[in-house]
């Protein structure tokens, strides 16, 4: 079919981001994709308003089948545009689908060549988007050139439409003279500049809200602002987005930003605490957890931010400071970082069942057959890397992104696309997934057939297979185990841990600063468990995985401090990606013993802590009667959400966890 037929039928169906791509077939992937996004702001739906403080606002309103998105440039709603023009569709899958990734399934653990990012937007606030225009003017590339400007003005006038339509519904004067001005130009006070960094927001489909108090503190003069950032929050949840990060740098701006989350799903706010921080802002976060909502996680910012700078000294000292958890805790700095976010994730679980059939029965000391588990991992490791690094490859030739190139540093000044590594800052997150399910396996191995040779290597991988509950027991109830603090365990997690992670210590990245390890799983407890049979932990073939770096259930009832003890076990400074812990606790807990423990943790080296505040018995309920509990949210593995959205499998991994108490 034809370009011009092609455009033609996309605007006769309404469809004009799509007919963009079809109207200078000449051009560039970049400029057709830039000039697409400027016909979507000439023509898109606008948010209704209906007296709120900021705008745009709420739910994006797509009534199209292609329409922006962060990761690809554009989003193919597949079922309506494949069912009512499937000629169309296949036009537009040839055209500009054509990359896709080659990184095998069951080693994608939380993610596959997933790119989370956020603007820069304290520059947005700072300059106004009318100077990036003279910035875009001195790019030597005219395809990258022309398409900026071309997206400038789409953005612009969709500015104009906002305004024009803000005053047909007789919007309070202060939005509508304040949009008149930003994001087009510097932000002067504290209102111009969430209604900019609202704005920016949207722009980059609401994917993170990055440093916000950091960056808003020049232009707060003392008001109480809550109301705004409650605002600004809601918008983010409405368009499920993820997280920001919050430090102390001003104590008054940040009790108000946790405050504006009282109750709410979203942000994630990661929380930056260490021994200064002031009393009132600790009181005010278990207020707040308390309240429901899983917010905010606590983070180290010595393990982190230190640990970022000695992986990447190439890291600025002003930048580190605008460092936020990308998604959902994926390590990255605002307005200036391209992170895969996560790029790939090795089923640990799923290399060990492989080498306990390849060489179990071969292995006459337990430190050959951990050799070779070791040595099975870095061939996985290596496969996965060079799959990451050819992704990295073939998206910077057929993905360009002419949102991100626009608002994230350095992609203008340098004259480079996004994702060919325009960015100040570039490196993948790795995820080590099942870590916790691997280590306990291994104990059980050493420990049944190796050191009280209870089990010849053939009888426990047919009494594996088997599962009996007489078997599973005995595996469940090892007292070498992670969650107890036990000096030998810990010992060996340490020495797996270290040796995992450092798996990527030599690996080389396609144009990129390299690879940091992670541990985290998200809601992909049970996907990724499907792909694996028996463990030797005691899980049952097909079950989930354990939950990130906590215990596997049933094995933490020691109590909080032996959990995460056994956590500060692994090498957490190298996993900078970041490690995560789950930890429910009862409502009941004290304040003074919640600090000390979270405290005591981080000075153990403990990374990130993230709180579900909620009896078990509340969480029964709720599963057992829905309909009772469509507000209650619960945090999931670097997120929170909504109960009742959760697949089952993952609400009873939600339910299961042990719930500690602190009083």
């Amino acid at each position: 079919m034809e370009n011009a037929i092609i455009r033609d039928k996309l605007l006769a169906i309404g469809e004009y981001m799509a007919a963009g791509l079809y109207e200078t077939p000449e051009r560039s992937l970049f400029f057709r994709k830039a000039r697409a996004l400027r016909r979507y702001y000439e023509n898109c739906p606008l948010f209704e308003y209906n007296g709120e403080l900021l705008y745009p606002l709420g739910k994006t309103p797509f009534d199209i089948s292609i329409y922006p998105h962060y990761k690809d440039g554009f989003k193919l709603v597949m079922p309506k545009f494949e069912d009512e023009e499937p000629e169309l569709f296949e036009c537009i899958k040839a055209d500009f689908q054509k990359y896709s990734s080659i990184l095998p399934p069951k080693h994608c653990v939380a993610g596959n060549m997933f790119t989370h990012s956020m603007p820069n937007y304290e520059r947005i606030l700072a300059e106004g988007l009318v100077s990036y225009g003279e910035r875009v003017k001195k790019i030597e590339d005219d395809e990258m050139r022309e398409g900026l400007l071309d997206l400038l003005d789409g953005i612009f006038t969709y500015i104009d439409r906002c305004v024009e339509y803000l005053e047909s519904k007789n919007a309070d004067e202060c939005l509508i003279t304040a949009l008149k001005k930003v994001p087009k130009y510097p932000a002067e006070n504290i209102y111009e500049a969430i209604l900019s960094w609202n704005f920016a927001m949207y722009l980059d489909n609401c994917d993170n809200l990055g440093a916000l108090a950091r960056c808003i503190a020049p232009y707060w003069n003392g008001e109480d602002i809550v109301p705004l950032l409650a605002n600004l929050y809601d918008n983010l949840d409405e368009n499920d987005g993820y997280s920001m990060s919050l430090d102390c740098s001003n104590p008054d701006l940040a009790e108000m930003c946790l405050e504006a989350a009282r109750g709410k799903r979203r942000p994630m706010i990661e929380f930056f605490v260490d021994e200064d921080t002031p009393d009132r802002l600790w009181k005010k976060a278990f207020e707040i957890i308390r309240s429901g909502g899983g917010q905010p996680a606590f983070y180290n910012p010595h393990i982190l931010l230190d640990g970022l700078r000695a992986r990447f000294p190439e890291i600025r000292d002003e930048d580190i400071k605008k460092f936020c958890g990308g998604g959902c805790t994926e390590a990255m700095i605002m307005g200036l970082s391209n992170v895969g976010s996560v790029d790939a994730g090795i089923n640990l679980p799923l290399v060990l069942e492989e080498t306990i059939g390849k060489y179990l029965e071969t292995s006459a000391t337990f430190d050959e057959f951990y050799e070779q588990y070791i040595k099975e991992s870095k061939r996985i490791v290596k496969i996965l890397t060079a799959g990451i690094n050819h992704n990295r490859e073939v998206r910077a030739k057929y993905n360009p992104l002419p949102m991100r190139t626009l608002l994230v540093d350095d992609c203008i000044d340098r004259g480079v696309e996004f994702n060919n590594f325009g960015a100040r800052y570039s490196w993948s997150v790795f995820n080590f997934g099942g870590l916790v399910n691997a280590l306990d396996s291994l104990l059980a191995i050493r420990t049944l057939v190796y050191d009280q040779k209870k089990y010849t290597a053939e009888e426990f991988i047919r009494l594996l297979e088997e599962g009996s509950d007489e078997f599973v027991s005995e595996l469940k109830g090892l007292e070498l185990c992670h969650g107890k603090d036990i000096p030998e365990v810990n010992e060996f997690a340490n020495k797996l841990s270290g040796e995992l992670f450092s798996l990527l210590d030599n690996e080389k990245q396609y144009k990129g600063m390299g690879f940091l390890p992670a541990s985290i799983l998200f809601r992909a407890q049970a996907a990724a468990g499907a792909n694996v049979g028996a463990t030797p932990d005691g899980r049952r073939d097909r079950e989930p995985l354990a939950d990130s770096l906590a215990a596997i259930f049933g094995k933490d009832t020691d109590g909080p401090t032996a959990l995460l003890g056994s956590v500060t076990s692994f090498r957490l400074d190298k996993a900078l990606g970041v490690p995560v812990v789950n930890f429910n606790i009862q409502p009941d807990f004290s304040d003074d013993v919640l600090k000390s423990l979270i405290m005591g943790y981080m000075k153990k080296g403990g990374a990130q802590l993230q709180l579900t505040c909620m009896s078990k018995e509340t969480l029964l309920d709720a599963y057992a009667h829905p309909e009772n509990y469509n507000n209650l949210i619960v945090r999931v593995g670097g997120f929170s959400e909504y109960f009742n959205r959760l697949e089952d499998p993952i609400k009873k991994v939600v339910i299961d966890r042990t719930v500690q108490s602190a009083k």
